[in-house]
């Protein structure tokens, strides 16, 4: 058994990172609309929102001129089930027996402003935005029972609850931006355009809590951790700014094709962080470790590596049925700092297609699924699956989107009695996590 120990742990991220690995690999939220969303997250080719500034700035002028006010709010729930494998002495076979159960609930908001001015054939569009963007939300708790040792023949629970111990992380990076599109109307009455947009990363404050709850310890305290409560805070301040581009090119008039580039950016700094230790046996980052016969929480400060996205389109609105539009998304994404041969992929895709049938007088149907590859290499690739809906009233327009996915990995238990981190997953039965994330969004639009 061996560790390598990196002075600055994996500072990437995926659209899909696991939640117990948001203090390191922060979460990315989604900022564009709920029609992009339910359309497998085709947010290049198909947004409809100010959240365009980041994904695609071409998009915003592809708005009747005027005033348009878009505002965002999304519940996402995210379920963590950590299992252990058992013996069924009844059936005499081993089976899978759940020992933790949590699940958390997160709200965000977001509003957005975009002006369409059109000069004959010409078309120029500004926007501002302010939406979250990364999450480092993380909340784990686990119940403690001990043992009550009853006499026989006693009728009674034996194993009455100890106590709890819990983990959290909690911080999100806003952004606020603005941008602005140029287009040119072709003779088919399609749009060549162009957009640019500059992000700001917004300061926030990270905050890790430990805290061992003692409820009853009349029983003994021997299946509680011996760790020392914790409260770590950080201010993170940052002069962090990132820029895109974007084109949307109509080649016929079915095919449009868009192109978008997102810059890297470096938020925090090296001094900040202290060493983190990098597990070969489960082959993901290790927040945990005994030091001097100690359990010691090992993330002190943040560094943190958005990468670089490179982003292409395809969108078919068939002459068949001018209701429907088929779309189809590559996002590439890549960093080439503090990456790890053999656990981590520097490069990494992900994979989008998603469909809308509109028809009139009725609410339009939305799908999508997104195939998206793990940055870790024992982490499978996720897929997810987008569905979505829509309504107009006058000038106000309301869009419906939800997405579902599931992620599984073997990890070490969090509290462990001993120091587990030098053994084996086939030795000491390493935890079996799946993690199920619920995300609905709401986007409300009005045009003035």
């Amino acid at each position: 058994m061996c560790y390598k120990i990196l002075y600055i742990i994996i500072i990437t991220s995926t659209i899909y990172s696991q939640s117990f690995f948001n203090r390191i690999v922060p979460e990315e939220l989604y900022y564009n609309d709920a029609r992009s969303m339910s359309m497998g997250k085709t947010n290049i080719s198909t947004g409809q929102s100010s959240g365009n500034i980041i994904s695609n700035p071409a998009l915003l002028s592809n708005y009747i001129d005027g005033i348009h006010i878009d505002m965002n709010i999304d519940f996402r729930s995210i379920s963590e089930r950590r299992s252990i494998i058992f013996k069924d002495d009844w059936d005499e076979a081993l089976g899978e027996t759940d020992y933790v159960f949590n699940q958390n609930n997160y709200f965000n908001h977001s509003l957005g402003l975009i002006y369409n001015q059109s000069l004959d054939r010409f078309k120029i569009a500004g926007a501002i935005s302010q939406k979250p963007f990364l999450s480092l939300n993380y909340n784990y708790e686990e119940e403690v029972r001990g043992d009550a040792n009853l006499a026989d023949g006693v009728i009674g629970i034996k194993d009455p609850i100890a106590g709890y111990q819990s983990y959290s992380t909690s911080g999100t990076l806003d952004v606020r931006s603005a941008g602005i599109s140029f287009s040119l109307k072709n003779n088919q009455n399609r749009y060549f355009s162009f957009g640019i947009g500059v992000n700001d990363i917004i300061d926030t404050r990270l905050t890790d809590k430990i805290k061992l709850t003692i409820i009853d310890d009349s029983y003994g305290l021997d299946n509680m951790s011996s760790i020392d409560d914790i409260t770590n805070s950080y201010l993170l301040t940052t002069e962090s700014r990132f820029h895109t581009v974007g084109f949307q090119i109509p080649i016929t008039n079915e095919f449009v094709l868009t192109l978008s580039y997102e810059e890297d950016l470096l938020i925090g700094s090296i001094s900040d962080v202290d060493q983190l230790l990098w597990s070969s046996i489960v082959g993901l980052p290790q927040l945990f470790d005994y030091i001097e016969d100690e359990l010691t929480y090992l993330p002190l400060g943040f560094i943190y590596q958005k990468p670089e996205k490179r982003n292409l389109g395809f969108t078919y609105y068939p002459k068949s049925n001018v209701n429907m539009l088929l779309t189809f998304e590559i996002t590439n994404r890549y960093w080439d700092l503090y990456v790890w041969p053999g656990y981590t992929n520097n490069e990494i895709n992900e994979y989008k297609i998603g469909f809308e049938y509109d028809p009139y007088n009725s609410y339009p149907i939305r799908a999508g699924l997104v195939y998206s590859e793990s940055i870790f290499d024992a982490i499978e690739p996720t897929t997810t699956l987008t569905l979505g809906t829509g309504a107009k009233i006058g000038k106000i327009e309301f869009d419906f989107a939800m997405n579902y996915s599931t992620t599984k990995y073997k990890y070490f238990d969090i509290f462990p009695l001993e120091n587990i981190f030098i053994h084996d997953c086939q030795d000491i039965g390493c935890d079996n996590v799946t993690e199920n994330k619920l995300t609905f969004l709401t986007t409300l639009k009005i045009g003035f």
